[in-house]
């Protein structure tokens, strides 16, 4: 075998022994299956990657605490109580055979100090609760940007 045809790349042979070369169209077939198989392989891991990327919840005080001060440039107020076993409870407290934790928070407006926005949140945990009042301005924001779309007669996306 000379050096010019020992150089060939060889994916295919067409004996099982591999003493005989496979045709080219062959090789090439296979060659062409291997990269649709490989580009099928990173679309479908990119997309699952993507598919269960998901922002990550507030799990401490100090977390929430920043993210708060960001969502509520004017300021905000926050009371965690935090029920035990046979303590008595709210009368709109939700039923359940575990402990609760309730957050309550108050948006203010800056102008007059008059609170725009009170909430109450129940939880299981107090990190669940402060997960909860942060996705709970996060939505008032984006309703307030929807809001303000419509009003302004624009859309926040096209169609």
């Amino acid at each position: 075998m000379s050096a010019a045809t020992g150089g060939v790349l060889v994916l295919a042979s067409g004996v099982q022994g591999g003493d005989a070369r496979a045709p080219g169209y062959e090789t090439l077939l296979i060659a062409l299956a291997i990269a649709v198989l490989t580009a099928a392989c990173v679309w479908i891991a990119i997309y699952l990657r993507r598919r269960y990327r998901r922002p990550r919840p507030v799990g401490d005080e100090w977390q929430a605490l920043a993210v708060m001060g960001e969502l509520c440039p004017d300021g905000w107020q926050a009371q965690i109580t935090v029920y035990g076993w046979g303590s008595p409870m709210p009368d709109d407290a939700p039923r359940s055979r575990a402990m609760l934790v309730e957050l309550e928070w108050k948006q203010f407006d800056d102008e007059a100090g008059e609170v725009v926005v009170a909430r109450r949140a129940w939880a299981s945990s107090i990190g669940e609760a402060l997960r909860r009042m942060v996705e709970d301005r996060q939505t008032d924001i984006a309703l307030e940007q929807i809001e303000q779309a419509a009003q302004d007669g624009g859309a926040l996306w096209s169609d």
